[in-house]
């Protein structure tokens, strides 16, 4: 199953808690939340792709 790459709400705390008085659940209410606010901009590498590529690079023809 694919891990999923979304970061984490700037007002999330731990599980049940949220600054905002919501139900706090990253996997799930908070990623639909309308206060949902991401902590900081992320770059997020494809490791599929970075793996792929180290194969094709070995490969010999």
């Amino acid at each position: 199953m694919a891990k999923l790459r979304e970061t984490v709400c700037l007002y999330y705390e731990a599980l049940g808690q949220c600054k905002k008085g919501r139900e706090a659940n990253h996997h799930g209410y908070c990623q639909k939340c309308d206060k949902y606010y991401p902590r900081a901009k992320e770059h997020h590498i494809n490791r599929k792709k970075k793996e792929l590529q180290k194969i094709r690079e070995k490969e010999q023809y």
